[in-house]
């Protein structure tokens, strides 16, 4: 099946491309309702929703509540979750290959993808 790129999936990719602070879906909304007054919350969270099982976004689980944030970047890297201010950060100084070889190793599996979130403290709440 072919998916379509629709225009409200080209504003949300928009969105996170130009606000890579690792948005919640409200925040995609409010940021697509300022130049698209029109358009609907459910529209956003369904597309939204069928970006991440195209594989085109990262879905981040939010510590503090039950909302998600959501990574345009699909590159190989890792997330560090501020517990002082709630902020995602960007890690790409990661090689885990000793220990994904360890952990395969260990269970006799095949690891095919990680999402690793970290927790801990910004530069600034870490002061």
């Amino acid at each position: 099946m072919i998916e379509r790129n629709t225009k409200q999936k080209e504003i949300i990719l928009d969105i996170l491309e130009h606000n890579r602070i690792h948005p919640t879906i409200h925040e995609i909304y409010e940021l697509a309702k300022k130049e698209y007054p029109s358009i609907g919350q459910a529209t956003i969270y369904r597309n939204v929703n069928r970006l991440v099982d195209e594989g085109k976004i990262l879905k981040l689980p939010n510590k503090t509540n039950d909302s998600y944030h959501y990574d345009i970047n699909m590159s190989s890297h890792d997330h560090l979750l501020c517990k002082g201010c709630g902020k995602i950060i960007d890690i790409f100084d990661n090689d885990y290959s000793k220990i994904f070889n360890t952990i395969e190793k260990k269970n006799s599996i095949k690891i095919d993808k990680a999402i690793i979130l970290l927790e801990g403290f910004c530069s600034n709440c870490n002061k």
